[in-house]
């Protein structure tokens, strides 16, 4: 536990603030060195004018944790720290908003050296745009804008606030890593800067500019029209800088940007001027295990599948880096699974669990994120929670995860449970809750997002959601050996949405369509026979199954024929995959649309596309 005084300057609900803070220490041995560090929101420190560090308080304002930093390297007799530390001010889909503070503490050989406190000394960062109200998208935040331009000002005396308790996150911090030479050529208007592959980072310019001058970088997964796609709705995929004249190296350790593209816009500014424009790549350290398949194209799919699943970790499991970077329990399922095949270690996936927990609702649901300041829950994705967790202890063999997350297993299930009514079943959930379950015609209901209080209920019951919690409960009674009684609720599903004419189950019981998704449901808890098993592989009169959930189609079928249908899992795969990366691919789509989904928003890298992996490993190709 870090415990420590919580220090700022100013104002502590200022909406996007940057503030700095300085402090001197001395080591006695030059013994090693260890930073301790929380604060609300993202930070950024400088040793004897060193980057030492950065990283996103991804936490919550009732659980803080703390970064731990090595910074002997950094260090001599006599030291100077600098800190950067960004305060958003507002709910986002990634971040709770709460009372800004910086906490610290450095340690030599385990004595402290310096901590927070009333003799730090503190300012407004001159360099940071103040209060700039620029959103990426509403799950990121904030854009910012540097202006290179600005004078130093003096710092004064920190205000101390109270004693901030911090807990160890236990996991490693993110890596900067060099960055590679880029395409560059000129558009109409700007500069185009090709990356090469999907790069998840810091923006780092190196250039000389005739004379001050704002230059705005776009950033983007696609092309269209041969530019960046840098406003899509209301997304704003951009950041500023105001150039100095003259030359201009800068590392803008804040705010990971991702895509594949750079696009430029400044006055005067030639590719001449650049020396370097690009991302230093930021990425979770992993290790990777050792992974050959026998086929070519298996061996690319794999390689890309991994590319996805790093360019998504960082302070945790994240769906995507270009437009949301949150954590969401459905998509890091498929990831920890591929996890656990792909890299050593389950540190990460534990760290992820326990952040997930934390985000329990009044309600017995969980957060649509961990963390999110919105208050909106997806009853489906909170079912998921019992399965990821249960998958966690079945690779990890930690039960002592259960200690954390047990009790809050427990609420989930008792939730539903509750929620079941005279009919023997969990009908769909009213206001304020979404009922998602995948991005197909008929399984997203985005339209419940827009619901309001005063709008009138209507019942109905989805088969996706009944069968999901019978999943469920499997999972959970095997996990803590309880027993959970599901012989009714599997009566009223196959009464209420079976179709004897179809010989299918029907999505709802307001309507006659039928999904590979929800028939996929019925089969694995057992609610379906080969014939069910035969239409899910030929998909006629169904929607056809999402990239995010063709888990519960490919375990469905091995449930009922592995050697039969395993030769039908491999080519699906090798099927929807090729065709990604015969467009280019560098990393797996949120869905088979591409950029094309979503009017144009569509992430062509989330990390619940890399189920392959684990379905290589599952079928003996590694």
């Amino acid at each position: 536990m870090l415990e420590e005084i919580g220090i700022w300057h100013g104002d502590g609900n200022a909406v996007n603030s940057f503030v700095d803070f300085y402090g001197g220490f001395t080591l006695r041995n030059s013994g090693k060195t260890l930073l301790k560090i929380t604060c609300d929101g993202a930070f950024a420190f400088y040793v004897n004018g060193r980057l030492a560090g950065f990283g996103e308080s991804a936490d919550f304002p009732f659980y803080k944790e703390y970064h731990t930093f090595d910074i002997t390297k950094y260090c001599k007799k006599e030291n100077e720290i600098v800190f950067t530390v960004w305060h958003y001010g507002i709910d986002t889909q990634t971040y709770i908003n709460a009372p800004a503070f910086l906490a610290f503490r450095i340690e030599e050989d385990g004595k402290p050296v310096l901590r927070s406190g009333r003799d730090i000394y503190t300012r407004d960062d001159p360099y940071f745009q103040q209060d700039l109200r620029k959103k990426i998208t509403g799950q990121l935040g904030f854009s910012y804008c540097y202006d290179n331009t600005a004078t130093e000002t003096p710092f004064v005396l920190s205000d101390e606030y109270e004693t901030v308790k911090a807990h160890d996150r236990k996991i490693a911090n993110l890596k900067l890593y060099s960055g590679k030479p880029h395409k560059m050529t000129t558009t109409e208007n700007g500069i185009l800067v090709d990356l090469g592959k999907e790069t998840v980072g810091f923006l780092d310019i190196d250039l000389f500019s005739p004379g001050n001058q704002k230059m705005t970088v776009a950033y983007g997964e696609h092309l269209r029209n041969g530019h960046v796609a840098r406003k899509i709705g209301d997304r704003d995929f951009s950041v500023e800088v105001v150039l100095k004249a003259g030359d201009n190296k800068l590392l803008i350790p804040f705010r990971r940007l991702a895509g594949r593209y750079l696009e430029v816009f400044a006055e005067d500014l030639s590719t001449e001027n650049i020396r370097n424009i690009g991302l230093r790549p930021v990425e979770y350290p992993v290790r990777r295990k050792n992974d050959r398949l026998d086929r070519e194209l298996d061996q690319k799919i794999y390689d890309v599948c991994v590319r996805t699943l790093t360019c998504c970790m960082h302070e945790h499991y994240e769906d995507c880096p270009w437009r949301e970077q949150a954590l969401y329990t459905m998509d890091s399922r498929n990831q920890m699974l591929c996890g656990y095949t792909a890299f050593s270690g389950t540190a990460f996936e534990r760290h992820s669990l326990v952040l997930i927990a934390k985000s329990l609702r009044d309600d017995g649901l969980l957060s649509i994120c961990a963390p999110a300041g919105s208050d909106l829950a997806i009853p489906f994705f909170s079912l998921v929670y019992p399965v990821q967790v249960a998958e966690y202890v079945k690779f990890s063999k930690d039960r002592g995860i259960l200690k954390e997350v047990g009790d809050v297993l427990r609420k989930i299930m008792e939730t539903f449970i509750r929620k079941t009514d005279e009919s023997g079943l969990i009908p769909s959930f009213p206001y304020p809750f979404w009922n998602f379950y995948e991005w197909s015609e008929g399984n997203h209901n985005v339209w419940e997002i827009s619901r309001k209080a005063c709008d009138v209920y209507e019942k109905r019951y989805d088969l996706i959601l009944n069968c999901m919690f019978v999943h469920a409960a499997k999972h959970y009674d095997e996990l803590l050996c309880t027993v959970t009684k599901t012989d009714d609720i599997k009566a009223a599903i196959i009464s209420t949405f079976y179709d004897k004419k179809s010989g299918l189950f029907r999505s709802s019981d307001c309507g006659n369509d039928h999904s590979q998704l929800g028939n996929a449901l019925a089969l694995l808890v057992g609610l379906g026979d080969e014939n069910i098993a035969k239409k899910l592989a030929e998909c006629e009169n169904m929607t056809p199954i999402t990239l995010s959930m063709t888990t519960f189609l490919y375990d469905a079928l091995l449930a009922v024929d592995e050697k039969k249908y395993s030769d039908f899992v491999l080519s699906d795969i090798r099927r929807r995959y090729k065709k990604m990366l015969d467009a280019g691919a560098t990393t797996f789509w949120e869905t088979e649309l591409g950029a094309d989904d979503f009017d144009g928003a569509g992430s062509l890298c989330h990390g619940w596309s890399a189920m392959p992996i684990h379905y290589y490993k599952r079928l003996k190709l590694i």
